[in-house]
């Protein structure tokens, strides 16, 4: 492998800059630096110690302080080299052009990750954990993404792995020995075991929903008619004067987009302009553009004017969204009382603030933010991971309906594709293209 340099800490003034080295030339950066009393040194392992760098071609000095740790026990599993300088991005940078002097270049994103993968520091739920618990934006997240970082995710991953290694074992030997006597009871034994791997299949891509809402965040859009009072609703939610409320139709032409934390975890709302027909043509994009937001949020919050008869367009909106993932919202109870010819899921009066407790539960009972499965110790935390683990449930589902009927050899095929499917995930068995779809979005000096 190649010694690679990068910042790890942000290439901005501060009070410290890090850059790490990770390779066979790596204890070659201490050519660069001497003892602060002049004596010969000899890099310690694990060790920090203060030395002065030097940086000739532009007379540069800096008190630095540096750590060595020897391969194989550093995180990439490589010699490295971590120096801490003075928070000064010029000086950090005339440094590391000395260090790529010395036959070491810059590191790509994601580089010293790949290199821990490479040399069985860590797998690859292991390396995607780092990238999410940096970017995490809930406490839950980060404690999920960490649970995976110590191995949660890889080990509940293997003993799916054993389980279907041991149900190929009991397959192939009847495939090869076959014992008309014992049929029955091993088809049964074979079944049982599929069925709890399904079942931990499931869990694993259930769990990536609730997960994905608490560290990437849940997007909400308020959709309606114009005037049913969806901007008095976010307010309410927002517990500020954000939208412009008014009794004129169409106030809202385009989004208004707010963040917030609901119950912990990160929300985005949007308030789209009111769906209705319409020949005004700003007004029409505006229609265009809710509709296309409802199709892709997380939930909608359809809110319908319980004083008023229901109309045309109401029904062409509880249409448009019944296979969504929806609260039918009754707004302006003050107004009337009258509830029994509209069935929504909770009325209240956006205006006097009635009951926008209740629905602030009910919005976080429909995201999955009680008692969800990414609280667990393991979670699938990539879109990667849910998309193997579907085709991996798919197989087994076919190998359930399968055993007892087809013959054995169809069961085996499907079982050896979950099992690579599986090494898939871990990166027991990866192509150049997995790598690269994995670190691709990491960042400099990860």
């Amino acid at each position: 492998m190649d010694t690679i340099a990068a910042p790890i800490t942000p290439l901005v003034v501060s009070p410290v800059i890090v850059i790490r080295v990770s390779g066979d030339k790596a204890l070659d950066v201490f050519s660069l630096m001497e003892k602060k009393n002049g004596a010969d040194f000899k890099p310690v392992p694990n060790q920090v110690s203060r030395y002065i760098f030097n940086i000739k071609e532009e007379n540069l000095h800096d008190d630095v302080l540096a750590v060595f740790f020897k391969k194989p026990y550093s995180f990439t599993g490589e010699d490295v080299v971590e120096i801490s300088f003075h928070g000064n991005p010029v000086l950090v940078t005339a440094a590391l052009n000395s260090i790529y002097s010395l036959g070491i270049r810059s590191a790509m994103g994601g580089e010293f990750s790949k290199q821990a993968f490479l040399n069985g520091k860590i797998d690859l739920t292991q390396a995607e954990s780092i990238q999410e618990l940096i970017f995490a934006k809930s406490l839950d997240g980060i404690n999920s993404a960490y649970n995976q970082l110590k191995g949660n995710l890889k080990n509940e991953l293997i003993n799916i792995k054993d389980k279907l290694l041991n149900m190929k074992a009991i397959v192939e030997a009847k495939i090869d020995f076959p014992d008309e006597d014992t049929v029955d009871e091993e088809v049964e034994i074979l079944k049982n075991s599929d069925m709890e791997c399904i079942k931990r299949c499931k869990y694993l891509i259930d769990s990536y929903q609730g997960y994905r809402m608490s560290n990437k965040g849940v997007e909400i859009v308020l959709a309606g008619k114009p005037n049913v009072g969806k901007s008095s609703i976010m307010n309410a939610l927002l517990k500020e004067e954000r939208a412009i409320v008014s009794d004129m139709a169409g106030t809202t032409r385009d989004f208004i987009k707010e963040n917030l934390y609901l119950g912990g975890y990160p929300v985005l709302i949007t308030d789209t302009a009111g769906i209705h027909d319409t020949s005004e043509a700003v007004e029409k994009i505006g229609v265009e553009k809710s509709q296309e937001k409802i199709k892709s949020s997380d939930i909608v919050l359809l809110v319908l004017d319980i004083s008023k008869p229901i109309e045309e367009e109401d029904k062409n909106l509880l249409e448009l969204t019944k296979d969504l993932n929806r609260i039918i919202i009754g707004n302006k109870s003050d107004l009337s009382a009258d509830y029994s010819y509209k069935k929504c899921d909770i009325y209240i009066s956006a205006k006097d603030g009635d009951n926008i407790d209740d629905l602030l539960l009910l919005l976080k009972n429909k995201a999955g933010m009680k008692d969800s499965e990414y609280q667990s110790n393991i979670t699938a935390i990539t879109e990667r991971h849910r998309h193997n683990l579907v085709e991996i449930n798919k197989l087994l589902e076919k190998v359930y309906s399968y055993l007892g009927v087809y013959p054995l050899d169809m069961v085996c095929i499907d079982l050896d594709r979950a099992i690579r499917l599986l090494e898939e995930i871990t990166g027991e068995e990866y192509t150049e293209k997995v790598l690269d779809i994995v670190f691709e979005s990491f960042c400099i000096g990860k």
